[in-house]
């Protein structure tokens, strides 16, 4: 079997890392102070912190999962090469979770929206305390 073209894929793998990098990096100026970075069942932020935390965080986790996933693939491709496979698909699958989860924080906080319940009405006070935290990433 040809023991090259596991080292390539791994490599494109490695293509998540600058595209996310330029994420950020593109809209930097117009992302806000503090970012969301947790969200609730109903998709409600509930997790905050500054703009550069948010990058460090999600770059860090995906430079963790890269480094990970190269050397388990890279092992099991010399050590199992019929396990390549699998291993390259379940590698791509949470790199890629990954990719996307910081593309999603940066599209969220790019068109952060005051908070929205169809539980509190216009005139419930819980509507201010609510939005509250969301007035900080208005643009």
């Amino acid at each position: 079997m040809n023991r090259s073209w596991p080292q390539l894929a791994i490599l494109v793998m490695w293509l998540a890392l600058p595209t996310s990098a330029w994420t950020y990096w593109n809209v930097w100026e117009r992302l806000p102070a503090q970012m969301a970075v947790h969200f609730d069942a109903n998709w409600q932020a509930n997790g905050f912190t500054t703009r550069d935390g948010a990058m460090k965080m999600g770059l860090g986790i995906l430079i963790f999962m890269l480094v990970v996933f190269t050397i388990a693939t890279l092992l099991i491709s010399y050590l199992k090469p019929p396990a390549v496979w699998p291993a390259l698909l379940i590698s791509y699958v949470v790199v890629g979770f990954c990719w996307y989860g910081n593309y999603s924080i940066v599209k969220f906080n790019l068109n952060a929206q005051a908070a929205h319940s169809e539980l509190v009405g216009a005139t419930s006070p819980a509507l201010s305390n609510s939005a509250q935290p969301f007035s900080k990433l208005q643009l």
